[in-house]
């Protein structure tokens, strides 16, 4: 299926067959703007990280993105519509470029503490400051990654869409 150069945030949403995201808002039509103001805080925490030595995930290069890799990118709107936490889907989409799982810590007790700890590095062995939430709604997230062995070890890999069976 090709995709038209004017194709917006919203139409490629919609392809990717996440539309739910924009449809359960409420109310419905601020929804894209209340996504933008995301999308907008996650690029801000990737230019404090990074500066200019990563692309941040502007509207315009999600869509871009789309073109080359819908499958990729609807992992990252499922997330969007799933966490709202700047640093978390910052990682997510580090993840979606190539960064790979090192560290994964979980500090929970039940109804008194949670904090989750993630560590990524790239192929080469250069990590990132570690990613931290308090919000245990972004422990979700941990159902788009691929868990496997190699060798008998454990190894986190990707990040991948959920496929839902619609009824």
């Amino acid at each position: 299926m090709s995709i038209s150069s004017s194709a917006t945030l919203e139409d490629v949403i919609r392809l990717s067959g996440e539309g739910w995201i924009i449809d359960w808002f409420v109310p419905r039509e601020k929804a894209i703007d209340h996504i933008r103001d995301t999308i907008a805080s996650v690029s801000c925490r990737a230019k404090e990280r990074f500066g200019d030595r990563v692309q941040p995930p502007t509207e315009e290069v999600l869509v871009d993105e789309y073109r080359r890799n819908p499958a990729r990118m609807r992992g990252f709107f499922q997330a969007l519509g799933g966490t709202r936490t700047p640093d978390m889907l910052l990682m997510v989409w580090r993840i979606i470029q190539g960064m790979e799982i090192k560290e994964v810590r979980l500090d929970y007790q039940r109804a008194l503490t949670f904090e989750l700890r993630v560590v990524i590095e790239s192929p080469g062995g250069e990590e990132d400051k570690p990613y931290v939430s308090d919000n245990i709604h972004d422990f979700a997230l941990f159902r788009h990654i691929g868990i496997l062995e190699i060798d008998n070890r454990p190894v986190f890999d990707g990040f991948y869409a959920l496929r839902i069976r619609e009824s």
